[in-house]
């Protein structure tokens, strides 16, 4: 599985590094290139805001290209990259499995399943210099209540705990995406689907059309093969001695 990790000028000239430009098949939208998880490729475009009174207090947003799923990541002073991509990838990794098992998808006792599984994933993470602009307004939303609540609450910066908060709110919310309002949708939803689909294989009480017994549908239109989904027979044997 690829992740690409789409950072702004913002985020890149806070963090000091300099990153490639996604390829432009025309060569046109340098460095505004549309971002899209698939199967195989997990998107998430990332900006920086800079918030308290003198512009001393940092907040990452984060958001995931299919869902729309926003995370908050506070820092003091700038990460490596290296830091940014172990704290992102982690908070992903905790918020969708316990999405998976507060929606009642799977069980307290199958959970350790799942974060083997997420754990054992083979990643390669890819970093560009990019700015989806479909992504950008949806971000610009985050930004707003992210701002907003710290004028309402009279506050410089939120930690972990208040960010992971307002996230999960604004991650209930239904979005449309390029105007589309007919498709309404929820960010929190989406990403459960994927992260059933990508890390709860073998797992599924319920069989679902086009789709192998025990495994969870592939949210997206491009789908693997199904011999080539990865299964998690060994494990349920394994936990099940």
């Amino acid at each position: 599985m690829d992740i690409i990790i789409s950072v702004s000028n913002a985020l890149a000239g806070w963090l000091g590094i300099s990153l490639p430009r996604i390829p432009s098949p025309n060569g046109k939208g340098v460095g505004t290139q549309p971002l899209s998880s698939g199967y195989a490729k997990v998107c998430w475009q990332c900006h920086l805001l800079k918030h308290g009174q003198h512009d001393d207090y940092y907040t990452i947003v984060a958001m995931e290209a299919y869902s729309r799923y926003v995370i908050f990541l506070p820092f003091s002073a700038p990460p490596s990259q290296i830091e940014l991509e172990q704290v992102l990838l982690e908070r992903w990794g905790n918020e969708a499995l316990h999405l998976a098992v507060d929606s009642g998808a799977i069980t307290d006792d199958e959970l350790p399943l799942m974060v083997d599984a997420f754990t054992h994933q083979r990643c390669q993470s890819h970093w560009f210099n990019n700015f989806d602009r479909s992504i950008n307004g949806h971000i610009t939303d985050a930004g707003l209540w992210f701002t907003q609540t710290l004028e309402q609450e009279g506050l410089e910066y939120m930690d972990d705990n208040h960010c992971y908060g307002l996230a999960m709110h604004i991650n209930q919310l239904e979005k449309t995406i390029g105007g589309n309002r007919s498709q309404r949708f929820r960010p929190m939803v989406r990403l459960l689907d994927d992260a059933l689909f990508r890390f709860g294989s073998g797992l599924a009480a319920s069989a679902y059309p086009n789709t192998k017994v025990g495994d969870f549908p592939c949210p997206y239109a491009d789908k693997p093969a199904l011999d080539n989904v990865v299964q998690l027979a060994d494990y349920r044997k394994r936990a099940s001695r």
